[in-house]
C-alpha cells in the first residue's frame, strides 16, 4: 500500500473546510499552490473548489433556515 500526497492533500483540504478549521478562501490559497508545485492535479483543484461552492451553498441554506425559524418565532 502506498501513500498517495496528491489525495492526502485534496482531502485535508476539503475536510478542513467543512470541518470550520480554515476559510474556503485559504483552502482556494492553499489549493493552487499545490497545483503550481505539482502536488495536486487541475482535477484536484476542481474537487476542491465545488467541495468549497457545496459548502458555502449549505451555509446559505442553513442561515436562511435560522432566519426562517426565527421570523416565525417572532411572527407568533
Amino acid at each position: 500500500m502506498s501513500f498517495d500526497l496528491s489525495e492526502f492533500l485534496t482531502e485535508g483540504l476539503i475536510s478542513s473546510v467543512n470541518d470550520g478549521l480554515i476559510q474556503p478562501e485559504l483552502a482556494t490559497v492553499y489549493a493552487g499552490n499545490y497545483l503550481v508545485k505539482s502536488l495536486i492535479t487541475q482535477g484536484q483543484v476542481t474537487q476542491v473548489s465545488d467541495a468549497i461552492t457545496a459548502y458555502k451553498a449549505a451555509q446559505v441554506a442553513a442561515d436562511q433556515t435560522a432566519s426562517d425559524q426565527a421570523q416565525r418565532i417572532v411572527g407568533k
